[in-house]
């Protein structure tokens, strides 16, 4: 995982993880924008996986 900071309230992390689908190597790229509250989890704007940018059971996890 690899971090990436912007100079707005959002930012990129990159994740390193195995598919759910057939277990190959894929990165996912997830970019949140930073919660006004430590109580409330960071809002995910957009996720792309590099194997499926549509993969709905990827997705998943960062929501």
């Amino acid at each position: 995982m690899s971090d990436t900071a912007n100079t707005s309230n959002e930012y990129t992390k990159i994740y390193h993880t195995k598919c759910l689908t057939d277990a190959s190597d894929v990165t996912h790229t997830v970019l949140y924008k930073k919660s006004t509250c430590t109580r409330v989890d960071d809002l995910v704007l957009n996720f792309h996986c590099s194997r499926d940018s549509k993969c709905v059971k990827c997705q998943q996890n960062y929501l």
